[in-house]
């Protein structure tokens, strides 16, 4: 029996340090292509050393699996090249297998409290890291993009790290770490995320704090203190449209520069397109309004019931200098409503919606520990987070995977939790 209990430990750690190379692997600028491969493969060993199916992932993967198969069927009507539809095929399944994965290398672990160390362990090291690089390899004057092209554009997974140490861990709530430890964990994690300057990482963290204090369920009181944090943030983005900032500005000032312009950013699109300035500034309106041209240039209500389908390409409308060539036609916007919608049509954005809804009532569930109340409030906080970075890089159909990764990671310590109350 003893040397049972020494393999389960082993099998335990051997999951937890699995657990970490996994989220630096994925966290990590390493090829799209690569990672696919590594989470399908992996996502399938995984779930067949388990083999169960838990009611929590059928309810949200099926939505994402639907928007796959829409758009699947509709790609019949496009006939796209081939390369463009394994691509496609690989960026609208690849949060499913992050998902599956997540689950299934939380329920080989079983502890929450130890998968929720190892994410916090990485993040206090994915912070050093980044610290390190950015003050290593910065050479010239500080400003926000010569940063950024360092450090990195944002961390979703230190803004989520921050959150859960900040409300559920520095009080003890979770006795998990040091005294010594929290006060590192807590300034290399404020260092980190104030260096990506990054507008979508500091409203991650504003979301996740106001979700996991329970200040997203809809009641009088909730409301008000709502109402008065969009108050806040309106009244401050309003007082520096009379601000004149420079475009060109270095330091603070150019962090500044980006939240001014957010707006048009997303949602002006009448713009010249030879004046540079304009173009990206107000890159992901333009974006969003030729992928409706491009739909509208079928002449035909599939597109918009269905979508254009894997492989569909959005025609900018000229070549645009993107990266290190000049594109005409793109596969991805950053609007990722509109992505859903161009690939899928209305079927696939009803979905989409309908999944980010399903998400966030997870806040609302009946509780029968406090292990329960936190994993519920971090799904619901996930499902909102989402809600905004589709609308501004994609969601869960962004390029990365820890978003997905993170999700699956917390829907497996929910199971566990069920499944040690069942036991008992």
């Amino acid at each position: 029996m003893e040397a049972l209990n020494k393999l389960s430990i082993s099998k335990e750690t051997f999951s937890s340090i699995l657990l970490f190379l996994s989220l630096w692997f994925f966290d990590s600028d390493k090829s799209v292509e690569l990672k696919f491969i590594v989470l399908f493969f992996g996502a399938i060993l995984l779930f067949f050393s388990r083999f169960r199916l838990h009611k929590e992932t059928v309810n949200v993967i099926f939505p994402l699996i639907c928007i796959f198969i829409v758009s699947l069927f509709s790609s019949i009507f496009t006939l796209p090249e081939l390369y463009n539809f394994l691509k496609d095929t690989v960026h609208l399944t690849k949060p499913i297998f992050a998902i599956v994965f997540g689950i299934y290398i939380a329920s080989h672990i079983k502890d929450n409290n130890t998968i929720i160390k190892v994410i916090l362990l990485f993040c206090l090291f994915s912070a050093l890291s980044h610290i390190f690089t950015v003050f290593y390899y910065l050479e010239e004057d500080w400003n926000t993009s010569t940063i950024r092209s360092i450090g990195g554009k944002g961390s979703d997974l230190e803004a989520l790290g921050f959150s859960i140490y900040w409300v559920f861990v520095r009080k003890d709530n979770l006795k998990i770490f040091s005294s010594k430890f929290k006060i590192i964990f807590f300034w290399s994690l404020v260092i980190s995320i104030g260096l990506y300057l990054s507008r979508t990482t500091f409203i991650a963290i504003i979301i996740f704090l106001i979700t996991f204090y329970g200040l997203t369920q809809v009641n009088r009181k909730q409301v008000m203190y709502l109402l008065g944090v969009i108050i806040l943030v309106i009244s401050f983005m309003i007082s520096l449209q009379f601000i004149n900032i420079d475009r060109q500005a270095s330091g603070i000032e150019s962090f500044f520069y980006k939240i001014k312009i957010a707006p048009s950013e997303i949602f002006n699109a009448e713009i010249d397109v030879t004046d540079h300035t304009q173009l990206w500034d107000n890159w992901r309106a333009y974006e969003a309004k030729k992928a409706f041209e491009t739909m509208e240039g079928q002449s035909s209500l599939i597109p918009y019931v269905a979508g254009m389908g894997l492989g569909s390409l959005v025609d900018l409308g000229f070549k645009a200098p993107l990266g290190h060539e000049r594109m005409q036609f793109i596969p991805h916007v950053h609007n990722g409503y509109i992505y859903v919608f161009f690939k899928s049509g209305t079927i696939g954005l009803l979905l989409l919606l309908l999944w980010l809804y399903y998400l966030y009532t997870f806040i609302y569930r009946k509780s029968q520990s406090f292990e329960q109340v936190i994993n519920h409030k971090i799904i619901s906080g996930l499902g909102l987070y989402l809600s905004f970075s589709t609308l501004v890089i994609t969601g869960v159909y962004n390029l990365g995977v820890t978003l997905s990764l993170l999700l699956g990671l917390s829907l497996g310590m929910l199971i566990n939790l069920k499944e040690e109350i069942n036991i008992r």
